[in-house]
């Protein structure tokens, strides 16, 4: 059975860009020799391999040719690395590393524009992250022009850096309109909900439509997450987490008591409260598997009641509100 020339090559250029992956995460700087990149993917003809590599060369990969070599050494770009991530392959673009560095960097020139440049270990200080996941997103954002670096040696490529004007600019297009990095398609449009009053339907069916999404967890941070808030509850899919936190406010009255009844039915529920002068957030927030995040401008059990809006959060707001979170949970009380 034949298939498609383009079938085929799309199915060696995947290869080819996993394969690059794999050496990048090794070193960021050296590559792929081209024997060896003929020897792991053996499965394919040499000739193939050589043509879909000059086909993507200057864009998803840098080749180097020497005498007598079509393929002396080749290394995947950051182009190439936003490619084989945007079909599902595991890459640093998973993680929120690349803007962590970058917000580093953007505060240092604050302090001292022009000449910021932090070296590597005070970065890897205010990133907190691995090391080798720093380097690589380093990697990254200098390739795409976004950071500058100096030095090198030691089997490091760089030993000081410092975000560019260009850099400057994406990351406060990322922190003001949620522009990503790469960008994901047009400039995302965060949504608006206007409710009440007397729009109690109204409430619920947006409630209702955002946690029904959810896979793995359901986040609600409520200062007055009274009893009512379980009758939402229920829209929540089987076996997805549940997490509240609220204030002592309202945990009395047969709290507990209502709270049990709404985990006979959905176990996979933790409630716990923190003292009313120890609660640090204004809104009331509902955050879909730490991926998607909405505020609300009043407490969800009678949200329809009162006029007020209910906001998609931007990314770097949802997660500051996650990183809020993960501390208040630790030092709240455990109700069920």
């Amino acid at each position: 059975m034949f298939c498609k020339m383009s079938e085929k090559d799309d199915k060696i250029k995947r290869e080819i860009l996993k394969l690059l992956y794999e050496a990048f995460e090794e070193s960021p700087y050296r590559g792929q020799d081209g024997n060896t990149l003929f020897e792991e993917l053996s499965q394919f003809k040499e000739n193939d391999i050589v043509y879909n590599v000059q086909r993507m060369d200057s864009d998803y990969v840098d080749n180097n040719a020497a005498i007598g070599r079509k393929i002396s050494t080749v290394q995947i770009t950051a182009k190439g690395i936003e490619e084989i991530s945007g079909q599902g392959h595991p890459t640093i673009l998973d993680s929120n590393i690349r803007y962590n560095v970058l917000d580093a960097l953007y505060n240092a020139d604050r302090q001292n524009p022009g000449h910021a440049y932090l070296t590597r270990d005070n970065l890897l200080d205010e990133v907190g992250s691995d090391e080798d996941e720093v380097d690589l997103n380093v990697w990254y954002l200098k390739e795409k022009r976004l950071v500058d670096t100096l030095g090198g040696g030691g089997g490091l490529f760089y030993h000081d850096t410092k975000i560019t004007d260009q850099g400057i600019k994406r990351y406060e297009q990322y922190v003001d309109d949620g522009v990503e990095i790469p960008r994901s398609g047009a400039k995302k449009t965060f949504r608006q909900a206007s409710i009440g009053p007397n729009e109690s339907g109204k409430a619920e069916n947006l409630f209702r439509d955002f946690v029904e999404l959810s896979r793995n967890e359901i986040i609600i941070i409520d200062r007055y997450a009274r009893k009512p808030l379980y009758d939402l509850l229920k829209h929540v899919p089987s076996g997805v987490e549940i997490k509240v936190v609220t204030s002592g406010r309202v945990t009395g009255q047969g709290y507990q008591q209502r709270v049990n009844q709404f985990a006979n039915q959905h176990p996979e529920i933790e409630v716990r409260e923190v003292s009313d002068s120890d609660w640090p957030f204004h809104d009331r927030y509902i955050i879909r598997d730490r991926e998607d995040g909405w505020a609300w401008g009043h407490s969800f059990h009678d949200a329809g009641d009162t006029q007020h809006t209910a906001s998609e959060l931007r990314p770097i707001n949802r997660d500051n509100i996650v990183n809020q979170f993960n501390n208040i949970w630790q030092k709240g009380g455990v109700i069920v």
